[in-house]
């Protein structure tokens, strides 16, 4: 397989990933908003107790956490999905790129001019961090409607 070919699969194996990072964002916004209500309702009455009432905050938080990353993660989709269309990408594409975001003082100058893989390593770990503060987001939810249960 050639190289042009391998950065293609990268390219496109790269963009099916982070392309999930939706599915975790919708679910994110739907508990963030869950939360929000939640804490509105009980702050017009219901006496539940410190400790629910930070696991609450605390899932919005992350929720809050969840939605900035799913912006990165979108973002480069977005670039990822660019480069691909690009039929005849090759290193020029990536240092225009590099370029641009540096213009736009999206990336500091020590991430200018990294191949291909590190980028597709970095953007995978920003899915992950938002599939972690996902996790984090039901994990606080469900210890606060246990603790909120036992009382």
């Amino acid at each position: 397989m050639n190289p042009l070919s391998l950065d293609r699969a990268l390219l496109t194996s790269t963009a099916a990933l982070l392309d999930q990072g939706r599915r975790l964002d919708r679910l994110s916004c739907w508990l963030t908003f869950a939360g929000v209500v939640g804490l509105l309702a009980l702050s017009f009455g219901s006496e539940l107790g410190p400790t629910p009432m930070s696991l609450i905050v605390l899932s919005v938080l992350a929720g809050l956490a969840e939605l900035y990353l799913a912006a990165r993660v979108g973002f480069d989709l977005a670039l990822f999905r660019q480069l691909l269309e690009n039929a005849g990408f090759d290193a020029s594409d990536l240092a225009g790129l590099d370029s641009a975001l540096s213009r736009l003082g999206l990336i500091p100058t020590a991430k200018v001019g990294r191949p291909l893989d590190q980028r597709a390593l970095g953007a995978c770990r920003l899915l992950y961090a938002q599939a972690v503060s996902l996790a984090l987001q039901v994990a606080f939810i469900v210890a606060g409607a246990a603790i909120a249960a036992l009382r």
